[in-house]
């Protein structure tokens, strides 16, 4: 399941950005701005930071670069994370973890690239978080 906006904390709203040729996105897919200034799926430890959530699915065989809405927030926006590879403990609150792009999710058992800061234990499958906004390296 995707990762999903559980309280915005502030200033929401849509923006439209051009997405890359023939990539598939989901709705609420996190996103971030690739090369060329257009979305590309969010990488976990990534060159480029999150920019918000696609709020359009999108076919791989769209060989467009049309654009498409995307769910941006200011950066003390919190989300819904299923934690699908390690369970979540109520320890986990208050450190960074790392987010998982396969599955939208957060192993809380890695802080490899400490891409999600957990403000809140809900179960072991769940947990809310903010995602961090480090700078793209390039700037760096």
């Amino acid at each position: 399941m995707a990762m999903r906006l559980f309280r915005p904390n502030g200033d929401c709203h849509l923006e439209w950005y051009q997405k890359t040729a023939s990539t598939a996105f989901t709705f609420n897919d996190a996103v971030a701005l690739g090369t060329l200034g257009r979305v590309v799926d969010y990488t976990a430890g990534g060159a480029f930071p999150l920019l918000g959530l696609i709020q359009e699915t999108v076919a791989a065989t769209d060989t467009t670069t049309d654009k498409v809405p995307v769910l941006v927030c200011n950066v003390d926006a919190e989300y819904l994370f299923d934690a699908t590879t390690t369970a979540a403990a109520l320890t986990d609150v208050g450190e960074y973890v790392d987010y998982v792009e396969a599955t939208q999710s957060v192993n809380v058992g890695a802080s490899t690239n400490n891409d999600v800061y957990v403000t809140q234990f809900i179960s072991t499958t769940l947990v809310v978080g903010k995602m961090s906004r480090r700078l793209p390296t390039v700037f760096e």
